[in-house]
């Protein structure tokens, strides 16, 4: 296509939507992109828990992944192309290219991306492990992803022009935010999937930490409503991934609502108003992480997902109000509003806090007798727990089945002091890996009930049988049994390189907030 041909076309679309040409063009194509990356990673999840680990590398998730994240750096190259054939007043320049400070963010995110995915291998090799999301490798993976669907809304910005977007271009914008509520919601996933192997306290974090990051922006960028629409794109974009899983025969994961925070922040805007961005964030973090807590609760009690740590409630709640003051003071500094002092660093150094306290993984002196009314095909499960009183003040205290073509999950009911019977049968025979999931605060915990074969890595089978006495473990021995020891040298490596790609991203994502938004941030009004 020659460059008078880009230029009619950039005009066109500049014309529709009240944005610059290529910043459509760029944001268009990296939204659709960024959606196939999404159905891949839920669709690579859903594989994970119904069938165990890959049989090869290049499965049609994987392929999926790997091709949409990958266009998006062809992306950033297009959005360059364009901003230079169509000479875009933009303010970076390398001799005749013109280079969007959105689209260069979009390339070094995804250059660290495809760092991660090399590291992610090593770390394989290294350790054994494979299915668990949360490895360090896979957040790097999932924060290139997150900051990516940044990298695009920053996009819009940049390439606005002096009429403001129009009804399309508004629309775009709301696509925009809804996909970085995706793109941080994504670290649910374990929750989603109902097989977290982190303590229940982590969920309200992420819960309160992800309306802060994208709600709060859109309330302040795009005025009164910006907020409960971005929720409802959310819901319309993220549901039917629950339901195409569904479609597939696969473990459908479950969604937040958000639409509670989102109500929490146009109530906080009609309150105390945007203009003083500081007061702003927090009246938005006190209303999210008290009516949007509370809707999410909720919503998860009414679809009896898994529940918001209430026996944990205090420290649950604390680490729920941490998790929202950072997330909603980070939401409106990555609107470009300024925060006074060291308001910033404070918010990031909370949400740090926040997500470290639930990340530990502690197991306590606890033994079990696990009985079975039939060693095969589907059992019922009666545990019998020493000290009797151990599950009194358990987050969640289940019986899992995984792996085994699906999910099956039974809570557990006492039917006398100590004693307690699952709810409904469980598969203990062919390919399924059966346990006991006990979660109390930060200890997180498991017994097997039946565990196959795995020549694999040489495991052998854990049996089904009619009673079993056994102590408490950590989860991540029963549920990854992949899992071995590795050098630590590898472990020290990974987590220099993905530290270096950390610093290096917020440092140039700041520096192109301050360049692309704070010179034309003003308040959105009550």
């Amino acid at each position: 296509m020659g460059e008078g041909r880009i230029r009619r076309l950039s005009a066109r679309l500049e014309q529709r939507t009240g944005c610059a040409g290529w910043s459509v063009v760029g944001a268009v194509c990296g939204l659709l992109l960024l959606g196939l990356a999404m159905i891949g990673l839920y669709w690579d999840i859903a594989w994970h828990v119904d069938f165990g680990r890959d049989k090869q590398v290049l499965t049609a998730p994987h392929i999926l992944i790997l091709t949409a994240l990958t266009g998006l750096m062809a992306v950033g190259l297009l959005t360059i192309g364009v901003a230079t054939a169509t000479e875009a007043d933009v303010r970076l320049r390398f001799g005749r290219w013109r280079v969007p400070w959105s689209a260069l963010l979009l390339l070094v995110f995804r250059a660290g991306g495809l760092l991660a995915f090399v590291v992610d291998d090593l770390w394989h090799d290294a350790y054994g492990v494979d299915v668990t999301l949360l490895s360090p490798p896979h957040l790097g993976l999932l924060a290139s992803g997150s900051l990516s669907a940044v990298a695009l809304w920053l996009m819009l910005f940049e390439g606005r022009t002096e009429s403001g977007p129009s009804g399309f271009g508004r629309v775009l914008h709301v696509i925009a935010l809804a996909s970085m509520l995706i793109a941080f919601s994504t670290y649910q996933a374990e929750y989603d999937y109902g097989l977290p192997l982190f303590s229940i306290l982590l969920l309200p974090v992420l819960l309160m930490a992800a309306p802060g990051l994208a709600l709060v922006p859109a309330r302040l960028m795009l005025g009164r409503g910006g907020a409960i629409a971005v929720a409802v794109t959310f819901l319309v974009l993220r549901g039917p991934v629950t339901l195409l899983m569904g479609v597939m025969d696969h473990t459908p994961p479950h969604l937040a609502l958000y639409v509670p925070a989102a109500l929490a922040v146009e109530l906080a805007g009609w309150w105390v108003g945007t203009h003083r961005p500081l007061r702003f964030a927090l009246a938005c973090a006190g209303l999210i992480a008290t009516f949007g807590l509370a809707g999410e609760w909720a919503w998860q009690a009414a679809v009896g997902h898994h529940h918001l740590a209430t026996a944990s409630w205090p420290l649950a709640a604390a680490l729920a109000v941490a998790g929202a003051v950072g997330g909603a003071l980070l939401g409106a500094a990555m609107a470009g509003r300024r925060l006074p002092g060291a308001a910033t660093w404070i918010a990031g150094v909370l949400l740090v806090l926040a997500i470290a306290v639930p990340t530990q993984r502690r197991v306590a002196p606890i033994d079990a007798v696990v009985s079975l009314d039939r060693p095969q095909g589907d059992a019922l499960v009666t545990v019998e727990l020493r000290p009797p009183a151990a599950a009194r003040d358990a987050d969640l205290f289940e019986v899992w089945s995984v792996q085994g073509d699906g999910r099956v999950r039974s809570p557990l009911r006492e039917v006398s002091p100590g004693l307690y019977r699952a709810e409904r049968t469980v598969p203990v025979g062919g390919q399924w890996k059966t346990l006991v999931a006990l979660y109390r605060g930060t200890e997180v915990m498991a017994v097997p009930i039946r565990l196959p074969a795995d020549p694999g890595i040489e495991a052998p089978e854990v049996p089904a049988v009619a009673s079993r006495k056994a102590s408490f473990g950590a989860v991540g021995a029963v549920l990854l049994r992949e899992t071995h020891p590795g050098p630590r040298g590898t472990a020290l490596l990974v987590y220099a390189c993905l530290g270096a790609v950390v610093v290096v991203w917020v440092g140039l994502l700041r520096r192109a907030i301050r360049r692309v938004l704070t010179p034309a941030a003003p308040p959105a009004g009550r």
